[in-house]
């Protein structure tokens, strides 16, 4: 039996792993409930757990350096799209994503994993070229990644906010997964490129059939050399807590979420993504990843374009990995 500590963000998903409701299979598991920046802080610096979520842009950092201290688990706690995250100061004159270029553009930090799949997407979908752009970020990359050739990027000075800068009209756009101030408050000088995003995420998603992943599941190295049957035993339990969660979600008896007119969101949910609509394993994953490794490279996370295979290790055998 391991006595081992994990750490997941506060997740429907991950929920059965903190209460004990679901256990790893010879793993005495005691889960924290973090948020991720603190998380992805302490394993990056100090490996500090033996199995967390991970950002996936630190994950594919890692694997580039050639000796990663951790060991993928392909189990995504978190997944977001990102449409909803590119704002703009309406003085910029920018009307459609393919008017980015050549601006002014700020950011949280360069190498985090939203800003890696909106900086692809744009990219990819709309010619942004991430050279032509005066990049300003809020702090420094939590690893020691290397820039892009040529890409023009300083860090914000004292006193400085992505939020007023982005009012005040210092930058002409602004990428952020959480919502700023100024928007939160009603400037009139702010508003989201991606007016209608929920019509933009559903369309990429319908021509692409990628729904990004944020985070995957990690278990330290060094213990995966002592007992490499933990990856198989994590992996279950996580599949296990993720089928509870979302069984749970769909009992309409007393809601488990609050959203109002959840019944109504779960069957445009299943509509558009099918029944496995926040699906773990690689094969069901596979081109969602191969966008990510392709965009860390270009980003400069990676001195290479990663194989699949590389995230995950063992796992990637096909569904051989549930068995």
């Amino acid at each position: 039996m391991l006595t081992l500590t994990g750490a997941f963000g506060p997740y429907d998903r991950t929920e059965a792993l903190r209460s004990g409701s679901v256990r790893p299979e010879r793993i005495d598991l005691t889960c924290l409930t973090l948020y991720p920046p603190e998380i992805f802080y302490r394993m990056c610096r100090y490996q500090e757990f033996e199995v967390s979520e991970m950002s996936m842009g630190s994950h594919c950092f890692f694997l580039g350096q050639g000796e990663s201290p951790f060991v993928g688990i392909p189990a995504f706690p978190s997944r977001v799209f990102r449409h909803s995250m590119v704002y703009v100061n309406n003085e910029a004159g920018i009307e459609r994503p393919e008017e980015l270029s050549g601006r002014r553009i700020a950011i949280r930090e360069w190498g985090q994993t939203a800003f890696v799949w909106i900086i692809g997407i744009l990219a990819e979908e709309y010619g942004l070229d991430i050279l032509s752009v005066d990049w300003v970020q809020e702090s420094e990359p939590r690893v020691p990644l290397r820039y892009p050739a040529g890409m023009r990027i300083r860090t914000m000075q004292r006193g400085e906010t992505l939020s007023g800068m982005l009012d005040s009209g210092a930058v002409d756009a602004a990428l952020i997964h959480q919502v700023p101030a100024c928007y939160r408050q009603g400037s009139p000088r702010v508003r989201r490129l991606f007016e209608d995003f929920k019509v933009a995420e559903v369309d990429y998603y319908r021509r692409t059939g990628v729904f990004p992943i944020m985070h995957c599941a990690v278990v330290r190295a060094d213990v995966h050399r002592r007992a490499p049957w933990a990856l198989r035993s994590f992996y279950r339990a996580l599949c296990e807590a993720k089928a509870l969660a979302l069984e749970n979600i769909q009992d309409y008896g007393a809601l488990s979420a609050s959203v109002p007119l959840l019944p109504a969101v779960m069957e445009e949910t299943r509509e558009i993504f099918g029944e496995d609509f926040w699906p773990y394993g690689m094969e069901a994953n596979r081109k969602t990843v191969e966008k990510v490794v392709l965009y860390a490279h270009q980003q400069g996370l990676t001195p290479r374009r990663l194989e699949v295979e590389e995230l995950f290790g063992e796992s990637v055998r096909g569904d051989s990995f549930l068995s």
